[in-house]
């Protein structure tokens, strides 16, 4: 009678060990998927933590940066770039031309951006692959 007893006491460590185990695995599982459903992309991005702008007047002031902030880039990478930092080879362009130049400043703007966010995406790829080796 003794026999069943020690063959009841070994199944039931046997058995709360595997369901250790098993939730060990569930509780693996979920930290991993978790690490697959926050994605770079899915992050949220507010626009009004980079954008300077009072409560109703959003749309104007959207407005006046999408104007001047190309064409003040423009202008200084003209300045700095072509014209090699000298104002009287600065004075030799048109500055007359407002698309142009505004075109040229958007250009460099976008360029900035995008290496920004490629490098914000090599920074986050980064953390995570170092959550992922814990």
């Amino acid at each position: 009678m003794s026999q069943p007893n020690r063959n009841r006491i070994g199944n039931n460590v046997v058995h709360k060990s595997s369901v250790n185990d098993n939730q060990r695995y569930l509780n693996r599982a979920k930290e991993t998927r978790r690490a697959k459903d926050e994605s770079f992309a899915s992050q949220n991005v507010d626009i009004n933590s980079y954008v300077l702008a009072p409560e109703g007047w959003e749309g104007l002031l959207f407005f006046i940066y999408f104007i001047s902030i190309p064409y003040l880039v423009g202008s200084l990478f003209l300045f700095l770039f072509i014209a090699h930092a000298s104002f009287v080879n600065l004075f030799i362009f048109d500055m007359s031309a407002f698309f142009i130049i505004w075109a040229i400043g958007y250009e460099v703007i976008v360029v900035l951006l995008l290496a920004t966010i490629f490098i914000s995406y090599l920074k986050y790829a980064k953390s995570s692959n170092k959550k992922k080796i814990r």
